[in-house]
């Protein structure tokens, strides 16, 4: 069933984990809060730190002291769904966006504030033919399978979950207390239970180029995710017995 949204955007929330990114750390933040100033609306920004061994915990704590919209919260180890998931219990205006700190765009949260009525959320897609994707060939192939896999099991619509998203914050809170994954598909189940409720999501061309090689590893991701699918699968597969039985 279609649902339509009447909200209008009036201020925002940027959610953005953080891991171990104390070379890039203050000209990503610098930038990023540079960018949301020139929207001209109320905004605030959380980091959300995660188990880092470097000197990033100093120098976010530097770079927020002197900001009443800025903030950060902590976890003791790395896991960047569940800093993801963190960020937007916590955040408090109309749409939360979510950059990483090598990966934000200002055409994409103008787009975020600028989301027609009719949508709850939007993705910024490196799958759509407009997108310009520049990483390395294996990372475009496992995008492309993970993708599919997605389509099979859960017969969602979207071309792509991770990157760049803006959510309304009303869906996230209708949501977040059922996701039941965090590391890598916790705003994959996010979405996907945000579709399957019935609310529409928009998607955007994507322009990748990240500032440095990913920090995560890829063939440590792949089966923790596969594993991770399946078991939202099984979950929503009991779920929908539930409601089955009611």
């Amino acid at each position: 069933m279609f649902m339509k949204m009447n909200n209008m955007i009036n201020n925002f929330s940027v959610v953005i984990p953080v891991f171990n990114e104390e070379e890039i750390f203050l000209e990503s933040a610098n930038k990023i809060f540079n960018i949301c100033k020139e929207m001209n609306m109320p905004f605030e920004i959380i980091f959300s730190e995660n188990g880092s061994m470097d000197n990033t915990k100093n120098l976010i704590q530097a770079f927020t002291e002197d900001k009443d919209n800025c903030f950060t919260i902590n976890s003791d180890y790395a896991n960047y769904g569940l800093a993801l998931k963190n960020g937007f219990e916590i955040a408090k205006n109309d749409i939360v966006i979510s950059f990483d700190i090598d990966y934000f765009s200002k055409k994409f949260l103008k787009q975020s504030l600028e989301l027609d009525e009719n949508y709850v959320a939007l993705v910024a897609s490196k799958r759509l033919n407009e997108s310009e994707d520049e990483r390395i060939f294996i990372r475009k192939m496992a995008t492309s399978i993970f993708v599919l896999i997605l389509k099979l099991l859960f017969q969602t619509s979207l071309s792509d979950t991770h990157g760049m998203k803006a959510i309304r914050r009303y869906n996230i809170q209708k949501e977040i207390n059922n996701v039941i994954s965090t590391q890598d598909i916790f705003d994959t189940e996010l979405l996907i239970r945000i579709e399957k409720s019935g609310y529409k999501i928009l998607e955007v061309p994507a322009k990748v180029n990240e500032i440095r090689p990913s920090v995560s590893v890829i063939f440590t991701r792949i089966p923790r995710t596969l594993k991770s699918l399946f078991l939202l699968r099984l979950q929503l597969f009991k779920e929908s017995l539930n409601t089955n039985n009611l």
